[in-house]
């Protein structure tokens, strides 16, 4: 049995996975079928990585959170910048969601159901840089083009933004948001 402590999820998912949360607990999810001996298996194996994702996330400023504004606050001029946003991009990219709303998300930063052409954002990118903001407004508007992460998906937000990756790593260091901006925080 593994020493570390996760949480285990079941689906109907064809691999497993290890997803560290910006608070630092381990989720494995993994299919409906496999034994749990081969989970523990691939916990051990994936040990160091956990733990060295645990450092990382324990490393950041604890404080870094207590100085943030309330999300109401923060939400007011966001809500307007995210429109023109959307409206600016939606246009370059040749497409048009239905329907855009912000809400708090634990776990990603934004999300596209492209059959429905809906799009949600995290509330917590009002404390993020606004180059941040229009990388995810980008990513999800690409979803309506490319509803995967094919290289043809990679290709469309290229075009629309050459330096997508540095931004894509700017949002990385700030994944301490995500906990932060919760209303449980």
């Amino acid at each position: 049995m593994s020493a570390l402590h996760y949480i285990l999820t079941r689906s109907r998912r064809k691999t497993l996975a290890i997803h560290v949360k910006p608070d630092g607990a381990v989720e494995v999810r993994a299919p409906l079928r496999l034994a749990k001996a081969e989970i523990e298996r691939f916990v051990t194996l994936k040990t160091d990585w956990i733990l060295k994702k645990q450092a990382q996330i324990a490393a950041r400023t604890p404080a870094e959170a207590r100085e943030l504004p309330p999300l109401q606050y923060a939400q007011g001029e966001f809500g307007q910048t995210v429109r023109k946003l959307i409206t600016t991009w939606e246009q370059q990219l040749g497409v048009e969601a239905a329907f855009v709303g912000i809400r708090v998300m634990t776990t990603r930063w934004g999300s596209c159901t492209a059959k429905t052409r809906r799009i949600r954002l995290n509330a917590a990118l009002a404390y993020c840089p606004r180059e941040c903001l229009e990388y995810v407004v980008v990513h999800e508007l690409a979803h309506l083009r490319e509803n995967n992460h094919s290289p043809r998906f990679w290709a469309v937000v290229a075009d629309a933004l050459p330096d997508y990756q540095e931004r894509q790593k700017t949002l990385k260091s700030l994944s301490w948001l995500l906990c932060a901006a919760s209303p449980t925080s």
